[in-house]
């Protein structure tokens, strides 16, 4: 009998790299130019971008690659969960 499905699950989690404008817009906080909800505006977009990326893709299942991560943010109480409509 022929295998159809992989006898393993995976799931895809983690990081991609973070896109021009979310680091721009990092950047421009840092630097008191835009403000946080301007930067979450930003963020929000992007991550909206890449997980219809993801979708399109064909995979089930997509991560909003960390965007709103920052290297402390586990020490901050964690990540943001953002929920594509």
């Amino acid at each position: 009998m022929q295998r159809t499905k992989a006898p393993f699950r995976a799931d895809e989690v983690g990081s991609l790299l973070r896109p021009p404008r979310v680091k721009e817009a990092r950047a421009r906080l840092a630097k008191g130019e835009i403000s946080a909800d301007d930067l979450r505006k930003a963020e929000d977009l992007e991550i909206e971008k890449v997980v219809h990326k993801q979708a399109s893709a064909g995979l089930k299942l997509a991560t909003d690659g960390e965007f709103r991560r920052s290297a402390n943010s586990a020490a901050r109480g964690g990540i943001s969960i953002f929920s594509a409509t």
